[in-house]
């Protein structure tokens, strides 16, 4: 099969998005499919208040994106397309010139972007559903919730709202992949209004690193992120203020990191380390306690409780969104209250009461929950029978 990936690339250093994209096309090359990526960048839009307009047009309906991709598909001559983000360069254009030449399309929704102006659904470090079930994200603008500006927020919102007015995502796509069962349930109940057979769960995957058991752990527990409001990383660290027999480590930069140093570092059980390579986070990994994962927003489908599990390592998560999806309370790990940090260290003490009574069996299970949902194999077979799927409903059509 002739896979062409379609992507944009955000300003800040690669995310969740960009690894994902280039685990599933290393792995579908490696099974003998002929991939190719086409890559946009959002670094070459507008600078200014008058760039930034322009850029904002474009998002909606970008020519020359369109012609990139017919270029592409003239000389690839692909089976099928798969998007794994549009905003911003790229835009829905793609999606009208992929059905101009008959090509079907298939594409990744990692995060809510098309029903919130910022995508998190999260409005002062809470969660915000305000704009979900509005075709234009109103509350949105009025809250200033892209960049603090009501002019961005309006713009943002309108890439979404023009095309659900339109009906492109009723029309152009033929189906859309989320990564968790948790946001394909919020886009079917929101005003995206597409079919519930066309929104399909197809999880994330990560390599196997090897799995560490109970018996090897250390007494230290891990946090691994950007260090950012969303995080819930003030919140673990209010949590260990009382904490005087476990040691924290932190590892992960970020906007937040100045401030949370000066606020906490001088805590003698706490240790920021900065951001590590992906190899010393897996080690890490397997040899943490557990990781400690207390987002406050929905989350996409975090790779680092994917990295985790797949290491054998039990997570201690919020109760909210995807985390609460993938960890089962007391099987592969625990669940406390999202934002409450007296909750999170109530987890953290029936944690350690387990390892106490030698109950390893919550390290086992995380391994088993990789095994089931988030292994390439698993991931590899659900991909392409979505794919054959697709090419088989379009061939008929």
């Amino acid at each position: 099969m002739r896979i062409l990936f379609v992507h944009t690339r955000y300003l800040q250093s690669a995310g969740g998005e960009d690894t994902t994209l280039d685990a599933e096309a290393a792995l579908l090359d490696a099974k003998g499919h002929v991939v190719e990526i086409l890559l946009f960048d959002n670094a070459t839009m507008g600078k200014g208040f008058g760039g930034k307009i322009k850029a904002g047009l474009n998002a909606i309906y970008n020519r020359q994106s369109a012609k990139k991709l017919g270029d592409t598909i003239k000389k690839f001559k692909p089976d099928i397309i798969h998007v794994h983000n549009f905003f911003f360069t790229a835009s829905p254009s793609i999606f009208y010139e992929a059905k101009r030449r008959h090509i079907p399309i298939v594409a990744t929704i990692h995060n809510f972007r098309l029903i919130c102006a910022n995508c998190l659904l999260l409005r002062d470090n809470k969660v915000c559903e305000l704009c979900v079930n509005h075709s234009f994200p109103w509350y949105g603008v009025k809250y200033k919730c892209y960049h603090k500006s009501a002019i961005q927020s309006a713009i943002v919102g309108s890439i979404s709202s023009v095309h659900k007015w339109i009906g492109t995502w009723n029309n152009k796509v033929n189906i859309f992949l989320t990564p968790a069962a948790f946001i394909r349930s919020r886009l079917i109940h929101s005003s995206l209004k597409v079919s519930p057979d066309r929104i399909v769960v197809k999880h994330n995957f990560t390599k196997d690193p090897g799995f560490a058991g109970g018996e090897s752990r250390q007494s230290f527990y891990l946090f691994v992120g950007r260090l950012s409001e969303e995080k819930g990383v003030e919140i673990l660290l209010e949590a260990w203020k009382g904490m005087t027999n476990n040691n924290l480590v932190i590892a992960g930069d970020g906007p937040e990191k100045e401030r949370l140093v000066n606020a906490y570092g001088n805590l003698p059980n706490v240790e920021f380390i900065g951001k590590k390579s992906h190899e010393e986070i897996l080690e890490l990994m397997k040899k943490c306690r557990a990781l400690i994962f207390p987002s406050i927003w929905y989350e996409g489908l975090p790779l680092t409780i994917v990295e985790a599990m797949a290491t054998g390592t039990a997570v201690i998560a919020s109760r909210l969104g995807v985390m609460e999806e993938m960890v089962t309370n007391k099987y592969n790990g625990l669940l406390f209250g999202a934002g409450d940090p007296t909750q999170l260290a109530a987890a953290v003490v029936a944690f350690n009461m387990l390892i106490y009574e030698k109950q390893y069996s919550i390290y086992n299970a995380a391994r088993e929950t990789y095994l089931e949902y988030y292994h390439p194999e698993k991931c590899y077979c659900a991909v392409m029978e979505i794919y054959n799927n697709v090419l088989s409903i379009d061939r008929k059509n």
